[in-house]
């Protein structure tokens, strides 16, 4: 996707970074209220058919969506190990 320059608004630079975070999911949750007007790239869409095809070809390699939360947590403890 092509960056955009989108003037921020006033008083944002202001807010604490957590404070920034909530205004952008504020922002965000309204915008996503109707996910049916959100456009979706078409690589997008030809990414998911191509997985959604091999799961069905083979589902015995895919992974839980609790697997895989499980192990991203694993590697992100023992990447503040590490530190």
């Amino acid at each position: 996707m092509p960056e955009t320059s989108v003037p921020k608004p006033p008083g944002f630079d202001a807010l604490s970074k957590v404070e920034q975070v909530r205004y952008l999911q504020a922002l965000w949750d309204q915008i996503s209220e109707d996910p049916s007007t959100l456009p979706v790239p078409e690589s997008h869409l030809r990414l998911a058919e191509e997985r959604l095809k091999r799961y069905r070809e083979d589902s015995s390699r895919s992974h839980s969506a609790f697997e895989v939360l499980d192990r991203l947590a694993d590697s992100s403890s023992d990447d503040s190990k590490s530190k």
